[in-house]
């Protein structure tokens, strides 16, 4: 235990404590990381001077750091009620409301936050990401790029922006973001993996390919490079050098549904490359023969948890769809469909997600995935039911608890919400 936490205790054994005392042992034990143990002298504090502003904040960041986002929430709404116009309070509730998946009470809190102090970075990136969860992806890099204009060197904010970028299909400007991020950080392989996604985006298959391997060589137990560079040689139809990296990502982290994904259709594809490669005399090395040799389409990473305020700054993307894929595969119909929802066509991402599950009914990812888009349209009912089913089918799936639990608070079951909230922090503590 450090000095200051035993200077507190001694102070506290005595009868005078006050409010402040009570702030600044609870503000020792969690710089000493014991946020828990923070939390009953922060509601000591507050007992003793209701109107302390700074003991409100201070428990709702602990609230926050616990995971507690509705009880952060309230916290921070007295700390608001107390500083009427300060930004700090505001913001705070801003990245609670977007932890909890109320990303439009976080737009609300943080714009009231950027009228007070319109140079505030971090209120410019969590609206950014508040933005870009709710699919309104001009106002996500509008107010990334101004918080870059605040901050130029930070490679994060870089490889966020990078990711919108490239959800918009704004190829050439994710590549420049990810290319500045590798500058600022030579040694992470997380950027290289990401720059190597935007060369695959524009047909420079050999610089992705390079930067790939750049990152393996780097970091050897990072499983998302093993996946990006064997989900590359998928769709340039080297199956076999595919099907060996991707088996790497799955023992890295066996339940990598997207690696799994993907190899099952390059081992699937690798006895008829071999009869192909047989009968011709010259192999076909272009992006149009690998789309020919792929017979079918690779699944798309898992939608962001819903209650994630902070975008995903370094996924590597998977293979590309061939563009002659049986229209009717499941796979293809959830892909497209998440497609469409990342872009907020949230009805037509409905469709698609349908017609993924009227083609494989024991899809669980599909069942997630629109489940997700039912809360993103605010139909609770139907989002319950398919989030439900999707943890019928695979009860391990930490997603799809997480997104039921919004979806549960949304509906005014807190102590659901909270159950499932747990039940996904025990699922992903695990992986």
């Amino acid at each position: 235990m450090n000095g200051l936490v035993l200077v507190c205790l001694t102070l506290l054994a005595t009868d005078a404590a006050t409010s402040r005392d009570h702030l600044r042992m609870a503000a020792a034990l969690v710089q000493a990381g014991h946020v828990e143990e923070s939390l009953p002298h922060y509601a000591q504090a507050i007992k003793l001077r209701l109107d302390n502003p700074d003991a409100w904040m201070g428990r709702g960041k602990a609230l926050a750091m616990v995971g507690r986002y509705r009880d952060a929430i309230d916290d921070f709404g007295q700390a608001v009620r107390l500083q009427p116009g300060a930004a700090d309070p505001l913001i705070e509730r801003g990245f609670a409301y977007g932890e909890a998946g109320d990303f439009a009470s976080a737009v609300e809190d943080l714009t009231h936050a950027l009228r007070t102090d319109p140079s505030n970075a971090k209120a410019l990136v969590l609206r950014g990401a508040a933005y870009a969860k709710l699919g309104v992806r001009t106002k996500a890099i509008e107010d990334f790029s101004r918080a870059l204009e605040l901050t130029p060197n930070d490679a994060q904010l870089h490889l966020a922006r990078a990711t919108i970028y490239a959800a918009e299909g704004q190829n050439r400007e994710a590549l420049a973001d990810r290319e500045t991020a590798v500058r600022l950080l030579p040694g992470s392989a997380e950027a290289l993996v990401a720059r190597g996604g935007s060369y695959h985006a524009l047909g420079m298959h050999a610089q992705g390919l390079a930067d790939r391997s750049a990152a393996i060589r780097l970091k050897p137990d990072l499983a998302e490079a093993w996946c990006a560079r064997g989900s590359a040689y998928f769709l340039l139809g080297e199956y076999e050098k595919a099907a060996q990296d991707l088996e790497q990502a799955v023992r890295l982290k066996p339940n990598y549904e997207e690696a799994r994904d993907v190899l099952a259709k390059a081992r699937k594809d690798l006895a008829p490359a071999a009869i192909v490669e047989a009968k011709s005399t010259e192999p076909k090395a272009t992006v149009e023969a690998a789309e020919e040799m792929a017979g079918a389409p690779t699944s798309v990473p898992e939608p962001a948890p819903v209650g994630a305020a902070v975008v995903e700054t370094a996924a590597p993307p998977v293979a590309s769809v061939p563009h002659h894929a049986n229209p009717k595969s499941a796979a293809l119909h959830n892909q497209r469909g998440r497609e469409l929802l990342n872009h907020g066509q949230y009805q037509q991402a409905v469709d698609e997600l349908t017609a993924a599950i009227e083609a494989q009914p024991d899809f669980a990812l599909a069942y997630n995935a629109r489940g997700f888009t039912y809360h993103m349209l605010r139909d609770t009912a139907h989002a319950l039911a398919d989030l439900d089913e999707a943890i019928r089918l695979d009860p391990a799936y930490a997603n799809a608890y997480h997104n039921r639990g919004v979806a549960k608070n949304a509906a005014g079951d807190k102590a659901g919400s909270a159950a499932d909230e747990a039940k996904a922090r025990e699922l992903t503590a695990k992986k």
